[in-house]
């Protein structure tokens, strides 16, 4: 940190935005990889401004979002983040995102697109990832004296690259870009380019947006990306079945600062209750698939996240992990099938460019996965208890079907009365010593047997 020019985290743009805002309590949030630097620019950045910083040390959720729950722990009114960001629009605290500078060829980048795009009259919309916001002037004033139809998306937020910010509450707000076409013209008529890697943003790009053709600009050459007939989208096809058939369906929570994530859980809850479903809410972090599996009883999973949560691409869990949207092509007759996938859950919400009216099915249909027939009817009986107390057997209350069952009919129940039962044993003394030895273990009791 020699000079302004050469600073990455922008120390003095930090400086300007906690004055110009006069914020008292300010927090640092960096992602894992820069964590080895914060301390160094957390006491800067006190230098400049003569007050305490905080620093963020682990994320409740994931680094690309503002963690904004773990910043009210010390009543901060105002969050610094740091890093590749999903510019997910915040609800409780401002937010300056300090973004990544990546250099890439800037002459070559020109000579591709030129080769690509030889016609000066094709209609083109300019992405690109944030870490190449920095030299985005630069390249589109380039560019758009060249190509008379070339429009430059922006970011969505306050960050250390003025150039590309608009922070604005427009409705067509995707991944934190949004862009305006020319009157005459619709979005089926543009070409989409993205300058950055064949990695997620440009994946829910192409799935959100229906435009003629994508491409990605990858190891110096511009190539054309098609995310539509992808492996990866024909195995979600497969999960929605997986989630019609289900009958108890856990929504788990993961985020607590996506501006209208509340919004987003009552919609999936009341679908499904609509669809005789069982719900259980829970929020327990960052997702893993041990966590997951302490719920052997539910069926399927729902995850209000952040769209660029890597979760959705894992198999590693026992149990399928699905979106908002996948819950809606699973129950809502009104949606028509599109070659459009929707990742992002404010799209679908009441609002959103893409929200429908849900109309639910009342005719039987036959799982793709089992070969049974689903009718709604039978399962109206079963949710019609779920709230009333159940006599299994004896001594036994259960509360409902969906869990209760489960839990019935699995093999281990743990500790129970069987008064009448069993024989009536005396008690034994059980075993004495550590957990990884103890003393009544077969090899220890040859070997006190030896030394005797």
């Amino acid at each position: 940190m020699t000079s302004v020019e050469d600073d990455p985290y922008d120390i003095e743009k930090c400086t300007q935005w906690i004055q110009t805002n006069a914020l008292n309590q300010v927090c640092l949030q960096f992602p894992d990889k820069l964590l080895p630097d914060s301390a160094k620019v957390a006491l800067h950045l006190e230098k400049n401004i003569g007050q305490k910083v905080y620093i963020l040390g682990d994320t409740t959720c994931g680094s690309c979002c503002v963690d904004e729950i773990a910043a009210e722990h010390v009543n901060a009114d105002g969050i610094i983040h740091f890093g590749h960001a999903c510019l997910n629009p915040t609800i409780r605290l401002p937010v300056l995102h300090i973004l990544p500078k990546q250099e890439f060829d800037v002459k070559n980048l020109i000579n591709e697109f030129k080769r690509v795009f030889q016609d000066d009259t094709r209609k083109i919309i300019f992405f690109y990832d944030v870490e190449y916001a920095h030299k985005i002037e630069y390249v589109y004033n380039i560019l758009r004296s060249m190509y008379k139809h070339l429009i430059l998306s922006k970011l969505n937020c306050k960050s250390n690259v003025e150039y590309t910010d608009t922070k604005t509450t427009l409705d067509k707000v995707i991944l934190g870009r949004n862009y305006t076409l020319e009157e005459e013209y619709n979005i089926q008529d543009y070409e989409g380019f993205f300058l950055g890697e064949e990695g997620k943003t440009l994946r829910i790009l192409a799935m959100s947006i229906p435009m003629k053709r994508w491409y990605c600009f990858i190891n110096n050459k511009i190539n054309e990306f098609d995310a539509l007939n992808a492996p990866w989208l024909k195995q979600r096809r497969f999960l929605v079945e997986k989630l019609k058939d289900a009958k108890t369906v856990g929504i788990v929570v993961a985020t607590l600062g996506i501006k209208e994530y509340l919004t987003a859980i009552t919609t999936v809850k009341e679908i499904l209750k609509k669809k005789n479903k069982k719900t259980y809410t829970l929020c327990i972090g960052k997702i893993t698939p041990a966590k997951l599996a302490n719920f052997p009883e539910i069926n399927a999973f729902v995850v209000v996240a952040c769209p660029e949560n890597e979760v959705f691409d894992s198999r590693d869990f026992f149990q399928p992990i699905l979106t908002p949207y996948e819950v809606e092509l699973a129950f809502n007759t009104a949606r028509e099938f599109c070659p459009q996938y929707f990742m992002d859950f404010r799209q679908i919400l009441p609002g959103g460019i893409h929200y429908v009216d849900f109309k639910p099915s009342t005719d039987s249909d036959i799982s793709l996965i089992s070969g049974d027939v689903r009718n709604c009817k039978d399962d109206a009986l079963c949710v019609g208890q779920m709230n009333a107390l159940t006599i299994r057997s004896s001594g036994t209350v259960a509360i409902g079907m969906a869990g209760a069952q489960y839990l019935q009919e699995r093999s281990w129940r743990g500790v129970e009365q069987r008064l009448g039962e069993d024989p009536v044993l005396p008690a034994e003394i059980g075993r004495i010593g550590l957990a990884c030895q103890y003393t009544n273990e077969p090899l220890n009791t040859d070997k006190c047997d030896a030394e005797t």
